[in-house]
């Protein structure tokens, strides 16, 4: 052997053979791990030996033939067959005709012990003549007869010119384990322990193969990667002989993993098996789990650790490279591995571990658990989701149910399951629900997930059934746990909203107005995206859009959609980008409403919003018709819906959206039908909101159209007289729309008191028709200058807030600006605030008469500071100021804020 560590080994092999071949017969037994050389060194000695003339009978231990009686003996006499060409000794293998009988019997049979006399004195015999060496390799696999005789053997030799060199694992198994000690405790046996490879012996051992100094330096990491098992660095020379001139490290390759492979395999069957259970528990697993996957003791699993590590396999509990455990798990048959996992799940629950720790091995075994099994993975799919592992989550549940009849434990995975698909795949949740609703009748169902089942078939449209399941519930409003109070509320009011009796559903006048903005605020303040209940965070958050707080429901819809981004909850997703679609249209910003509405949509497929796709349609409607895409709102009206949303409040909401495309493509009748079906809907259900539903607005302004002023009028006086009516928004839009059923001059002071009103709302679109409206009438009127000056404010809010349709009706005049005028915005920053406050009501439309008593001052004073920012911004009339946004002054936008703000709110939406 080239290794210097190894050489005095044979070194005492070949002085011991010197003392068996002068007539002192000796016994070497070479002990070490799992393909640490052992063979290599008995094969050496016998050479030795060989060379000196002695006679060597060799014979090869394995597993496979370990049941075969005296199989060992066997390979011994057909050796010495082989060299003395001598028969004679065969037959008496042929006297072994008796049954296998106890391999640990305490005694042997009287015939067995014949054989093992008559088999010692042959091979007593060929030593008496020449010096014999009967080497046995892997001598731990030997059967239990043939262990017998050299037992029997090594007691007869003590004078005789003969030597026994054994080797292997001798401690690994029970009965060689026996044997070692019978043997060692003999005077003439010798244990030589072959050790594994030091670092200096690993990098000889490179060395042979690879240049000396890459042989250095991979000689460290080598030795961590083999653990000095000379096999194993062997084959690390052969995966990384392409880069072994530059590699930092050993490459673990295909040659490295089979070289491990084979050292499991051509052990006791015992260190496999550890080997797997290892390779399933991962270094996390303690020797008393893995002592209860393979059903050894504890003292035998510590042993066969050892074996393990002195293979150079493991450290620990752990494998040295994690290509060896993945080559493990591959090479373990799928019903083997199956069994271990479930097994491992079993004595880790049993140990107490974390419902993950225990849910991984279920899931992966791929088999149906254990009753005790379901709700373990109920409460992994509850970390799952808070982890935001949602696919993990649902394979738990999943598997739950495989693993479950009935009962109530499986109608808890059920709903867990529901719960979770809301989150990520909406989709999936009305195959759930008429299980869900058996369990429910059963009473399987605890409070809150029947809640969740009656808001799911509401959502879907089974509303009967929905009813069925929260009456089974009781009523919960008042219940110690406010959480699920809340909860039962939420469900209820989403039944009325999805099936709504009358006389005040959830954000009609019923609903109380005055503290329904604060309400709002209360359900967002506990609000966490993927834990409460979506449905009072939609209604809450239409609250606060139709009360004209947009920029509060701006806010929460940012802040619950970076939560629903951040854990992926589709539904949620969807839901706050069809409200940011509506808070779009109140601001007259049309392209991003119509974005944001085409987004809900795709977020979430149709069948997956139930009813509910009545929103995010017609505000894709809307917004399409207003933006003169008028081929696509007709493509979104042939969408199909659910025939249950008719009998929602999302039926109204889509109405009043399709009579808005029926009146712009001129199909005045028809949309004359949608604005008073939508308006019959409303009363009846009490959720006549002026805010939500300007339904009075829009037929006022077709009955103006078709020559019915008196209509319009009566309408508008009701729009105005509803809770909420006086919002800046609510009232601006009822004023517009009354003020075409006058007059020019009446029409002039109402758009005028419209045009202050929406201003303040921020809703540009319904500001663009206002002064289109004002430039109309001053041309009746006889003023051109005004008329103009409102035109060209007019056609640029349309042009800024996509509103093609005004923006066609206004034909313009002029497509650019006068350079002078296009210069005067340099001028702005020398305005004074009293000249800011004056330019823009001035541009706004106001004569100077009406600036003062605004601003209560004289005329004079008004003309003065006109004539100075005039001067200050470089033009000559006052149509120029269209083109110029002088900057609200801090006290101006304070103004405009509290008027929008004192007002008393309006009701939320259905």
């Amino acid at each position: 052997m080239a290794l210097i560590e190894r050489e005095h080994l044979l070194a005492d092999l070949a002085e011991t053979y010197a003392t068996a071949a002068a007539g002192q017969g000796r016994v070497a037994l070479v002990d070490g791990g799992v393909a640490s050389g052992k063979t290599r060194l008995v094969n050496a000695a016998a050479e030795v030996a060989a060379g000196a003339g002695a006679l060597v009978l060799t014979a090869a231990c394995s597993v496979a033939e370990s049941t075969i009686r005296l199989g060992v003996i066997g390979q011994l006499f057909h050796s010495l067959r082989a060299q003395t060409m001598s028969a004679d000794h065969l037959p008496l293998l042929r006297r072994d005709d008796g049954p296998g009988g106890d391999p640990e019997a305490p005694a042997l049979r009287h015939h067995e012990a014949r054989l093992l006399e008559d088999v010692c004195q042959v091979l007593l015999d060929v030593a008496a003549e020449r010096a014999l060496v009967v080497v046995v390799d892997d001598v731990q696999f030997a059967d239990p007869l043939s262990l017998q005789a050299l037992l029997y053997l090594q007691r007869r030799i003590r004078f005789a010119r003969m030597m026994l060199v054994l080797s292997g694992c001798v401690g690994a198994r029970p009965e060689a384990a026996a044997f070692r000690a019978e043997l060692t405790r003999q005077p003439h046996c010798r244990l030589l322990r072959l050790p594994p490879l030091s670092p200096d012996g690993v990098g000889r051992l490179l060395a042979e193969r690879i240049p000396p100094d890459a042989a250095r330096r991979l000689a460290a990491s080598a030795h961590v990667l083999s653990g000095g098992n000379p096999m194993l660095v062997h084959a690390l020379v052969e995966d990384s002989l392409a880069d072994a001139d530059d590699a930092a490290a050993p490459t673990v390759g295909e040659s490295f993993v089979q070289a491990a492979l084979a050292c499991l395999h051509r052990s006791d069957p015992r260190l496999l098996d550890v080997a797997r259970a290892l390779a399933i528990v991962g270094p996390s697993g303690s020797a008393g789990l893995v002592a209860g996957l393979v059903g050894l003791s504890p003292a035998a699993t510590r042993q066969v650790l050892g074996a393990l590590a002195e293979a150079g396999l493991t450290r620990g509990p752990a494998y040295h490279h994690p290509a060896v455990r993945a080559a493990v798990l591959d090479d373990c048959p799928p019903d083997v591995q199956s069994a271990l996992r479930t097994r491992a799940a079993r004595l880790l629950h049993e140990e107490g571990a974390g419902a993950a720790e225990v849910t991984a091995h279920l899931l992966r075994a791929g088999e149906p658990a254990e009753p005790w099994a379901t709700p373990v993975l109920v409460a992994a799919a509850r970390e799952a989701v808070t982890g935001g592992a949602v696919r993990q989550a649902v394979d738990c549940l999943e598997l739950a149910l495989r693993s479950t009849g009935e009962g109530a434990a499986r109608a808890a995975a059920q709903a867990a399951l529901v719960r979770v698909h809301w989150r990520t795949e909406p989709e999936a949740v009305p195959r759930h629900l008429p299980a869900l609703l058996e369990a429910a009748r059963a009473g399987l169902l605890d409070e809150a997930d029947t809640l969740l089942l009656a808001r799911s078939l509401a959502w879907h449209g089974r509303h009967a059934e929905a009813v069925e399941a929260l009456g089974t519930v009781g009523d919960l409003a008042g219940h110690p746990d406010p959480d699920l109070g809340a909860d039962y509320l939420a469900t209820r009011d989403w039944l009325l909203h999805c099936r709504p009796r009358g006389g005040g559903a959830p954000g009609g006048p019923g609903a109380g107005r005055g503290g329904a903005v604060d309400r709002a605020e209360e359900v967002l303040q506990r609000a966490r995206a993927g834990d409460s209940p979506l449905v009072s965070v939609w209604h809450a958050l239409r609250v606060l859009v139709y009360a004209d707080h947009l920029d509060r429901a701006t806010e929460w819809c940012e802040k619950l959609a970076e939560e629903a981004e951040a854990d992926g909850l589709v539904s949620w997703r969807a839901v706050l980008t069809d409200v940011r679609a509506a808070i779009a249209l109140c601001r007259g910003d049309l392209a991003a409403a119509e974005r944001h509405a085409g987004d809900a949509l795709a977020a979430m497929p149709p069948a997956a919003w139930g009813v509910a796709v009545g929103s995010p349609l017609a505000h894709l409607v809307l917004a399409r018709t207003m933006t003169a895409q008028l081929s696509l709102a007709e493509a979104a009206l042939r969408e199909p819906t659910p025939a249950a949303m008719r009998q929602s409040l999302f039926w109204p909401q889509y109405l009043r959206a399709r009579g808005v495309y029926y009146d712009a493509v001129d199909r005045r009748h028809a949309a004359v039908a949608d604005f008073q079906n939508t308006g019959q809907l409303a009363v009846t259900w009490g959720a006549d909101d002026p805010a939500a539903l300007p339904w009075r607005v829009d037929l006022a302004r077709l009955h103006v159209r078709m020559g019915r002023p008196d209509r319009a009028r009566k309408l508008i006086a009701e729009h105005l007289a509803l809770p909420g009516g006086d919002a800046p928004r609510v009232k601006g839009m009822g004023l517009r729309a009354l003020a075409a059923a006058y007059a020019p001059k009446q029409r002039q002071v109402m758009l005028r008191e419209a045009m202050d009103l929406l201003h303040a709302s921020g809703d540009r679109h319904e500001l663009a028709h206002v002064f289109a409206d004002l430039s109309q009438t001053g041309h009746a009127l006889g003023e051109f200058g005004r008329a103009k000056m409102m035109g060209a404010h007019a056609l640029q809010l349309a042009e800024g807030c996509h509103a093609e349709l005004l923006r066609r009706r206004l034909k313009p005049s002029h497509d650019t600006l006068d350079p002078a005028v296009a210069g005067a915005k340099d001028g702005l920053a020398t305005l004074t605030d009293a000249e800011r406050r004056v330019v823009n009501l001035a541009a706004r439309g106001h004569t100077n008469r009406e600036i003062g008593d605004r601003l209560f001052i004289t005329v004079s004073t008004v003309e003065q500071h006109l004539t100075r920012a005039y001067r200050k911004l470089k033009i000559s009339t006052r149509t120029e100021l269209v083109h110029i946004d002088a900057p609200r002054t801090a006290r101006t936008r304070r103004r405009r804020r509290d008027v929008a703000t004192a007002e008393p709110a309006g009701d939320a939406g259905p």
